[in-house]
């Protein structure tokens, strides 16, 4: 089998077209700053719809012992 065999799509079963999915929802990557409550400080990177959503997916990471509170964040990806 060629290279061009291998990454040539399929064609859709039985010759019908394939249906259309609706466009992915909105995505925000961010590059969060964390402070714990006794002064340490964290960093991670979260993803979601919101920059909420991805300052909670963030925050999951941060270690279990502390509370923690974004003091800065960047978008890597996203509006």
């Amino acid at each position: 089998m060629s290279v061009l065999e291998m990454i040539r799509p399929e064609p859709a079963a039985n010759g019908k077209r394939l249906r259309r999915l609706p466009a992915a929802t909105t995505q925000r990557i961010l590059a969060v700053e964390f402070r714990s409550t006794d002064g340490r400080h964290w960093r991670a990177i979260g993803g979601g719809a919101s920059v909420a959503a991805a300052i909670i997916d963030a925050r999951e990471s941060c270690p279990d012992n502390a509370i923690w509170g974004a003091v800065s964040w960047n978008d890597l990806y996203g509006e």
